[in-house]
């Protein structure tokens, strides 16, 4: 094996593992699955052409070597993994984690992972199988590339690479560039289906697939002195730092050339040092070490309810090295090999082991399918999202609309505008006599109600809809004759985190005075005066960022919570994390006279704040109250009071 590919499998792997620890410095280290994509289409199409033009290829061998390379540590990671999930999941983790297993085993994870969850979302912290997407991928391509080559003639087999190069790198940039709306898809059939799915990943093994074709033909080819160091730097520089805020576009393509310059040529660049050294090592039980850490940081997630203690996260990578060494030396090298020793115990360990993967989860699988009326299932009800009147009322972007099932009355006295927090409130607004019969809800996930100023969060595009929405809001406000009152209410943090990326006057800024950012909060509150409306506030919950939902949930079912005794919130904790949204909301009712109706003074009792009450669970996840949740908390406000009959 290459010393330098062994190398650039280490780089790659350490890169991925300090990314998901979090370690500063590593905030691209996903980049590490496009040097992988690089290497294994080098590697694997010089393995098939040299076999294709020796005429000795065969289907049957080749996959057979794939599944004794891959198969027994992925097997052996499973079963692991499976086996520890009856200690950290919950139903609907579990019901997510059966999808993806069965992904995993298929490998068609890729196309099951942008149906629950988007890469780069908190979210995927959760998912313990989440990182098998790029192995699934990666098959895909073992299965599609021998097939192509073996009917190609030798003589256009290079242009059959090319121009598939072409074709996958085009379709990505147009999915991950263009806004999803162009192709009128859901928001995920778009930048995370580029992500996931193997025709708009495939032209970085095919970049690798090229290098191949071209080393076959040019054995004497050397790439130029400076150029492979050049091309490191280059991968080093990325990691830390970003050319492009979308992935995979440029920081992706320039990963991937220099990988390309790093494997064609000679293999001699690197310098005989003991970093190198240790890093080719690590290169040795990179598959293994990829396979095992993710699964650890996952259930250290779930199990600390999002809020991974930061001194474990080094606990959790050495404990990943150690499994991997001895995944790499118990499972890997002797199932590789073994066939050669003693084929009939080797394939029987197999069968036992392809049989666990099936076995272990079953009961989970049973009991997930299985009616009954115990209180663990009820959570899925609990936990359902908390649209407010309906699932629609969560607009999308589409053209700005009030649908009839986002209002209790043609002629609604009472708005309720902001993002998802809003939208929580409505149920227990709905619940009210006088009030709940004379409501319009205008809402949309992960837009405050602050005229021309939008968190950027994962896309820009995001942000110029927010503002369109918010925009469009004020305008309906203002054209209304029977809305008399509005209820504006939002998470707010994202707006004061520190160097947080907003979209002002149409321009991308980052880290905003807070003070223009209240300044807007006053102007849009002002601008609903204006509309003849009476503007009331509505703080968010108390929270300190742990998911309490999850926590109920978890403690109900008897699961692993790490370092908690109860799910309720310590009151200064709450004071403290959200100190800029509580002052930013004091200066706004103190400079403009709005009533803000604080829920912590309802909430909260001896420096504790409640998260269930008589029974009743009030949250649904770390920030946003239940459908019964809302109906307590609110009943507690007494609304009429400040809206009228």
């Amino acid at each position: 094996m290459r010393r330098d590919i062994q190398f650039l499998r280490g780089v790659a792997v350490l890169v991925v593992v300090f990314y998901h620890a979090g370690i500063s410095g590593f905030k691209n280290g996903y980049l590490g699955v496009d040097i992988f994509f690089v290497i294994s289409g080098f590697l694997i199409t010089s393995i098939i052409l040299r076999d294709l033009e020796g005429n000795r290829f065969s289907f049957n061998r080749f996959y057979m070597r794939r599944g004794k390379r891959l198969l027994p540590a992925v097997y052996c990671t499973l079963i692991f993994t499976s086996g520890l999930s009856y200690l950290f999941l919950t139903n609907s983790q579990w019901n997510d984690y059966l999808w993806q297993l069965t992904g995993s085993v298929t490998f068609t994870a890729n196309m099951v992972l942008p149906f629950q969850v988007g890469y780069f979302d908190g979210a995927a912290e959760g998912k313990p199988l989440l990182h098998v997407w790029s192995l699934s991928l990666e098959e895909q391509y073992y299965l599609t590339l021998p097939l192509l080559l073996f009917l190609t003639s030798s003589k256009y087999r290079g242009k059959l690479l090319f121009a598939g190069f072409l074709l996958s790198a085009l379709l990505c940039v147009v999915l991950v560039t263009f806004p999803y709306q162009y192709w009128r898809l859901p928001e995920t059939y778009s930048d995370e289906w580029a992500f996931y799915l193997f025709p708009t990943r495939a032209w970085e093994l095919l970049s690798g697939s090229i290098a191949a074709w071209w080393m076959l033909r040019r054995p004497e080819f050397a790439v130029p002195g400076l150029w492979k160091p050049a091309a490191m730097m280059v991968v080093f520089v990325l990691i830390p730092f970003s050319l492009d805020d979308v992935h995979p576009r440029a920081d992706a393509l320039l990963v991937v050339l220099a990988t390309v310059v790093l494997v064609v040529g000679r293999d001699d660049w690197l310098p005989n040092a003991r970093v190198i050294n240790a890093i080719e090592k690590v290169g040795d039980w990179s598959y293994s070490l990829y396979l095992v850490h993710w699964p650890l940081f996952a259930f250290a997630y779930v199990g600390s309810l999002g809020q991974v203690p930061v001194l474990v996260k080094p606990l959790l990578v050495f404990t990943a090295f150690c499994l991997a060494w001895a995944q790499y030396r118990y499972v890997e090298q002797p199932f590789r090999y073994g066939w050669q020793r003693n084929a009939k115990v080797t394939w029987a360990w197999l069968a036992v082991a392809t049989l666990l993967v099936f076995a272990i989860p079953l009961p989970a699988f049973i009991t997930a399918h299985t009616p009954g009326d115990s209180r663990s299932q009820d959570f899925d009800k609990i936990r359902r999202p908390n649209y407010g009147l309906s699932e629609r009322c969560d607009q999308d972007r589409s053209n700005f609309q009030v649908a009839t099932v986002c209002r209790t009355s043609d002629q609604p006295r009472i708005a309720v505008w902001g993002d998802s927090i809003a939208m929580h409130l409505v149920p227990g607004l709905r619940a009210v006599p006088g009030v709940g019969d004379s409501l319009v809800q205008l809402t949309t996930s992960n837009c405050a109600p602050i005229l021309d100023l939008a968190q950027i969060g994962a896309r820009e595009s995001w942000a110029q809809y927010c503002v369109a929405f918010n925009n469009k809001a004020i305008e309906y406000l203002r054209q209304s004759e029977s809305v008399e009152h509005v209820i504006l209410s939002a998470a707010f943090d994202d707006y004061f985190k520190v160097d947080a990326e907003m979209f002002v006057n149409g321009e991308i800024t980052r880290s905003i005075n807070p003070s223009l950012i209240i300044e807007r909060i006053i102007e849009t509150i002002s601008a609903v005066r204006l509309a003849g409306k009476n503007p009331i506030i509505v703080s968010p919950p108390p929270t300190t960022g742990f998911d309490v939902g999850e926590c109920l949930e978890r403690k109900a079912m008897n699961l692993v919570v790490f370092d908690r005794q109860d799910c309720t919130i310590e009151y200064n904790d709450y004071r403290n994390i959200n100190a800029a949204v509580i002052a930013a909301l004091t200066e706004i009712e103190h400079s403009t006279g709005v009533k803000v109706l604080w829920l912590d003074e309802l909430m909260c009792r001896n420096s504790r704040c409640a998260t269930e009450v008589g029974g009743i669970l009030l949250y649904r996840d770390k920030e946003h109250l239940s459908v019964d949740g809302s109906k307590h908390v609110i009943g507690l406000l007494d609304i009429k009071q400040y809206v009228g009959n």
